[in-house]
């Protein structure tokens, strides 16, 4: 999805760069389109002001404090109007031990809705409130419902109720579960809950490989032992150093950059193609992979690899190439949300950029998890019925309905016959796959949101967009909360649709790319290309 978002820049200098005239007329226009440009900038600051503005209550409110019964009540009661909220991170709800608790998990019965939601750093094109408001109505939290919000510390759980309170629900109260935490009673957590890294976790790491300690805590302790010099930290994101996040946003300390233009090799795949559409960005083969890239960068059969950076997308991808070849990897939960929330620093200076230190080889001649990512072959044979399971489509309406291809550098548009169309996100509501956080949503809301979309998570189901990269984060993000069958499928709709595949295009026929002929085809060789199926020379803006 990373390009598509480039090219939008990229058409927006563009267009800036039209309003500047020519002649006499020049400095009027260039005045006028100025203070234009000037005026949309404040408008779109302003509303990004709002829409990452806290969401904490003015107030805090009085609400009464619930006794050790009535939690026992509500995590056994299966009346929908009474609910258990857990009001700490999603870590913590998933299974790690934070704030000094003992263990890990939530409490029978309980839903999330983490503290840190209303406050934490945000800066997507959706309001906050979007977030607050889906986790509210996909968890039955409601006016009408019987409320008890829960924590470890006894703070958390506060701020949640007040909001809730602001929000007109009347029968609130709090508790502060320690003591249930640390005996372990009734609790509940995912058995993947370690695809994902706290920031704590990964500070003290950062802290030691640096040299700012000495000593891991016993936490960091519990994930690396011994194997310190094993460890790798990465920030992955698209573009090198100096052209990514590493160093305008910053990076945890002590982490090398990866590229994805790395494992994402710009290439030609199909030469006959004209120029401007003949590029992809497909993933290289997992062999390329093993023997070429991760000896570069010091990953061996025996590293632990903790992905960082700005973007939920880049973790996944990288994360499953590991996973294919059994690399023990993590990916720091939140990106680097959950680090700023806790005030750590992020590393900005130029001067300290981490060189990789390169090894002979990776150790080992084979993919030890083939089944990680699908590939076509396997794609094909679910659409053909060889295989059971399912295709879904994560892209825009406009790009499933075949109105718009979806990226500058591809021209054809559609969808793959017998796919089923599930929303990754939208400018408006966000992304419906993680909190605004950028974790997961519980197991719960995600096998809803995918069943009530056609998507049955009883099968495998191969996630897919134009590249694959928010298909990626779909199924890391989903296996986190034991949704295994969830996957990614490595290609994506260009590699398909450039390939010559069949597709629907948005007439709802059944054509296909002829590459000799540069057109879109139907079923008996017509001619149908109609530049929207696929574009005419000049680009679609």
């Amino acid at each position: 999805m990373k390009k598509r978002i480039v090219a939008v820049l990229l058409c927006a200098s563009m267009a800036m760069s039209m309003t500047v005239g020519c002649g006499n007329t020049a400095k009027t226009t260039d005045t006028k389109a100025k203070t234009e440009t000037t005026s949309t900038a404040d408008a779109e600051k302003e509303k990004a002001e709002q829409n990452a503005a806290s969401a904490k209550a003015k107030t805090e409110a009085n609400v009464d404090t619930a006794t050790a019964e009535e939690v026992q009540e509500f995590m056994n009661d299966t009346d929908e109007k009474t609910v258990l909220v857990d009001s700490r991170a999603q870590e913590s709800y998933a299974g790690w031990a934070l704030e000094g608790a003992k263990n890990g998990g939530h409490l029978k019965n309980s839903v999330l809705f983490s503290e840190r939601w209303l406050d934490c750093e945000y800066t997507g094109s959706a309001p906050r409130t979007a977030y607050l408001e889906r986790a509210m109505e996909a968890q039955n939290i409601t006016k009408d419902s019987d409320i008890i919000v829960y924590d470890y510390d006894g703070e958390h759980a506060k701020d949640v109720a007040s909001y809730f309170v602001e929000q007109g629900i009347k029968d609130v109260s709090i508790y502060q579960a320690n003591d249930m935490i640390d005996a372990g009673t009734d609790l509940e957590s995912y058995t993947n809950y370690d695809r994902f890294l706290p920031s704590e976790t990964v500070k003290s790491i950062s802290d030691v490989k640096t040299g700012k300690e000495s000593e891991l805590s016993e936490d960091a302790k519990a994930v690396v032992g011994d194997n310190l010099d094993k460890v790798l930290l990465v920030d992955v994101g698209w573009g090198n150093a100096k052209q990514s996040s590493y160093f305008s946003a910053g990076h945890v300390p002590g982490a090398v950059h990866i590229n994805t233009d790395s494992y994402e090799r710009p290439r030609v795949y199909v030469p006959e193609k004209r120029s401007d559409y003949a590029k992809e960005w497909r993933l290289i083969s997992l062999e390329e992979f093993r023997d070429s890239l991760c000896p570069q960068y010091g990953i061996t059969k025996d590293s632990i690899v903790i992905l960082t950076g700005t973007g939920t997308a880049p973790q996944g991808r990288l994360a499953f190439m590991l996973r294919s070849l059994g690399v023990k990897v993590y990916a720091m939960s939140g990106t680097l949300v959950a680090w700023n929330y806790n005030g750590y620093e992020l590393d900005t200076d130029i001067n300290t950029l981490v060189i990789p230190e390169s090894v002979d080889s990776f150790g080992s001649d084979t993919i030890e998890n083939p089944d990680e990512i699908l590939w076509m072959d396997d794609i094909k044979a679910i659409l053909s019925g060889e295989k059971e399971g399912q295709v879904a489509d994560n892209r825009g309406e406009d790009e499933w309905n075949g109105e718009y291809s979806g990226y500058s550098y591809h021209d054809l548009a559609g969808h793959l016959d017998g796919a089923v169309w599930c929303l990754q996100g939208d400018e408006e509501n966000g992304t419906y796959f993680y909190n605004v956080d950028n974790t997961p949503r519980t197991q719960t809301e995600l096998k809803d949101y995918m069943e009530s979309n056609g998507v049955d998570t009883s099968k495998t189901v191969a996630f897919y967009c134009g590249d694959s990269w928010g298909a990626a984060m779909i199924a890391y993000w989903c296996q986190s909360v034991d949704l295994n069958n969830i996957k990614e499928w490595g290609n994506g709709w260009i590699p398909w649709s450039n390939e010559g595949n069949e597709f629907i295009d948005h007439n709802g026929k059944t054509v296909h790319y002829d590459k000799y002929r540069d057109a879109v085809l139907d079923e008996d060789g017509n001619d149908v290309s109609d530049g929207t199926n696929i574009l005419a020379d000049e680009k679609k803006e």
